[in-house]
Parts: structure tokens; C-alpha cells; sequence
């Protein structure tokens, strides 16, 4: 039942917890089959190197002195085990390079321990005997039946195919029986690696749907999710407003320091600063339309700071500057009329 009310699907957040867990969709037996395929690819361009390194070493034992067996026969073995880990280097390197690449394929790459952590259902009976008569339990008995009837018709098929060539290997010299053979081998391996490395696809894409049903969540938990790592609404608007209001605070501490105020009269109030050796041009360091307008000027007119009513200025600058930046070239002109007038004034009164 639990199961049955998970019809969501899996979230984000809660894939990417699995992927650190190493809970990830994956198929061993492609990572197998490949391995098989490519041993067989490598060894048969490394067969003949093995069967003379083999065949030199059985030559030089049968005509070994006796003599001084014990010493012939250490340095035999040394010799051929030098020889042999340098002709089955290739094979070990593409092996595990295989397995590696086979995974990183499936699931990308991921370097976590926790697999390998103490797990209670792994020991617990009733989870055994859960697993025993699960889906994936008749899915995995379906592909090893089908597995191993395909693996047997395939080797069968080849070898009955080739029961005449082998009866009368006899007849031939040893060195091309020993090849012969091997070559049959060699075909049979890698039609059976083929043929593997399909059933494995198949169990990769059962893998990749079993765990995606497994991982599915209830729509509770999609909820609960969401309210924990997005943000509960309710507390995402207080926080909103609580930001929009210090930052209202920190703008309306810039208005002292302004140059001017520019107004519309009343719905629109745009403060700038514009200081000739900082400044490459004015700066809006506070705006805002109708009651925080109306607090811009206010302080404007307390800290002395003029205000110009510009109307279809500042309805055109409005919308397009933030606080903090500077106004675009287009308004030079014209707020430099503004800034000038201020600056006359200024002067006159001193003057005056």
C-alpha cells in the first residue's frame, strides 16, 4: 500500500542524495559482457605471442639438462613469468579500463564509501525472504534462463556447424590444429559476448524502470520536501519583506548624500549623487513612487538636498535604472541641465 501512494515522480534534491549514497541504476552485466568482448579482441591479437612465449618454454623443458634441473627450472620460470606479464599487461589495462568506462556509461562517475557500510536488511531474514519473491528476484530468474538457453544455442549452433572441421583436426599438422582451434574458440567467445551484451542492455533498461519505480514519492513527501528546501511561502513573503524593508532602510540613508531629487511631483522621486572626481556619471542612489517618494523628499528637504520637480524626466528614468547605477548616456543632457541649475542656485545664494 505504501508503495502504491508513491505515484510521484522522484525529485531533484532527493535523486541527487541517492547519487551521493551510490543508490544509482546499474546493470553488472554490461560491465560483464564488455569485459568478455573485449578480453577476447585483445587475446586474439596477443594469442599467438602467448602460444610461442608457451610453446618456447615446454621446448626448452623438454631439452633442459638435468643436471642442474633446480636452477634451469627457477630460471625458466622467472624468465617466463617476465615474458607473460609483458604480453598480458595489454589485456589486464583494457580490462580494467572497460569495467571503469562500462559504469561511468551507465551512471556517470561517483566515488562514495557508504555502499560499503553495515546495512540491517542485508542480514535480516524477512528482507531476504522479501527479496526472494520480489519483481526484480522473477526478472533476474528470467534473465539467466534466457541467458544461458541463448549462450547454449549459440554454441551449439557454431560448434555443430564446424563438427567435421574438428573431427579432422588430427590430420593436420599440430601447429594449424592449435590455431584452428583457437580460432574457433575465438568465435565462439565472441558471439557469445555479443550475444550477452544484448541480454544486458535488456537488464539495463529493466534496471533503469525498477529503480525509478523504487525511488518514487508520495505526493506528502513532495510536499514536505518543497516546504523544507524551498521555503515555506507563508515564511518566504516575511523574509521578502523583511529584506525589502532594510533595503529601503539602507536606500533612505543615501538621500542626505544626494545631489538632487528629482520629482514628479509626488508619484515618482528619484535622488541622484554625482560627485565630478568619483562619479564618471550621475549615480541613483534612492527611488521610489508614492509614499516612499513622498519619504525621499521629505528627508531631500531635511538634510537640504534640492528638489526639482521634473516631470516627464523623471517618468522616463524611472524604469529604466536600479539604485546604485548610473543613469544611461541618453539622459546626460538633460540631468546635466538639472545638476547645473542646482549648482547655480547654490552659488547665488552664497553670493547673495
Amino acid at each position: 500500500m505504501a508503495q502504491e501512494n508513491k505515484t510521484e515522480k522522484a525529485t531533484p534534491y532527493r535523486r541527487r542524495k541517492l547519487r551521493s549514497e551510490g543508490n544509482v541504476a546499474k546493470s553488472i552485466d554490461v560491465a560483464t559482457s564488455l569485459t568478455v568482448l573485449a578480453s577476447t579482441i585483445v587475446l586474439f591479437f596477443t594469442g599467438y605471442a602467448l602460444f610461442k612465449v608457451t610453446a618456447g618454454f615446454l621446448r626448452t623443458l623438454s631439452s633442459m639438462n638435468y643436471d642442474n634441473a633446480f636452477a634451469t627450472i627457477d630460471y625458466l620460470l622467472r624468465d617466463i613469468s617476465l615474458t607473460l606479464s609483458k604480453t598480458l599487461a595489454p589485456l589486464f589495462i583494457v580490462v580494467i579500463l572497460v569495467v571503469i568506462a562500462s559504469f561511468v556509461a551507465q551512471f556517470g562517475f561517483i566515488f562514495t564509501l557508504k555502499p560499503l557500510g553495515f546495512k540491517w536488511e542485508r542480514i535480516n531474514p524477512f528482507e531476504g525472504l522479501k527479496r526472494m519473491f520480489s519483481l526484480t528476484t522473477l526478472f533476474e530468474l528470467f534473465k539467466n534462463l534466457l541467458k544461458v538457453s541463448i549462450l547454449i544455442g549459440v554454441a551449439y549452433f557454431i560448434v555443430h556447424g564446424s563438427i567435421e572441421h574438428i573431427v579432422g583436426l588430427p590430420a593436420f599438422p599440430l601447429n594449424e590444429s592449435v590455431i584452428s582451434m583457437l580460432k574457433l574458440i575465438f568465435t565462439v567467445v565472441l558471439t557469445l559476448g555479443i550475444f550477452a551484451f544484448g541480454v544486458a542492455l535488456l537488464d539495463l533498461a529493466y534496471k533503469r524502470w525498477d529503480y525509478e519505480r523504487r525511488i518514487r514519492m508520495s505526493r506528502e513527501e513532495v510536499k514536505e520536501e518543497y516546504k523544507q528546501f524551498e521555503g515555506n511561502p507563508e515564511v518566504k513573503g516575511k523574509l521578502r519583506a523583511k529584506m525589502r524593508e532594510l533595503a529601503r532602510g539602507r536606500m533612505m540613508a543615501e538621500v542626505p548624500r544626494a545631489s538632487v531629487v528629482i520629482t514628479n511631483p509626488t508619484h515618482i522621486a528619484i535622488a541622484l549623487r554625482y560627485n565630478a572626481e568619483t562619479d564618471k556619471a550621475p549615480v541613483v542612489v534612492a527611488k521610489g513612487k508614492g509614499a516612499i517618494a513622498e519619504k525621499i523628499v521629505e528627508i531631500a528637504e531635511k538634510y537640504n538636498v534640492p528638489v526639482i520637480r521634473r516631470e516627464e524626466v523623471a517618468r522616463a528614468l524611472y524604469p529604466l535604472v536600479d539604485v546604485g547605477q548610473e543613469i544611461p548616456p541618453s539622459f546626460y543632457k538633460a540631468v546635466a541641465e538639472i545638476i547645473a541649475f542646482v549648482m547655480f542656485k547654490k552659488k547665488k545664494k552664497v553670493y547673495a
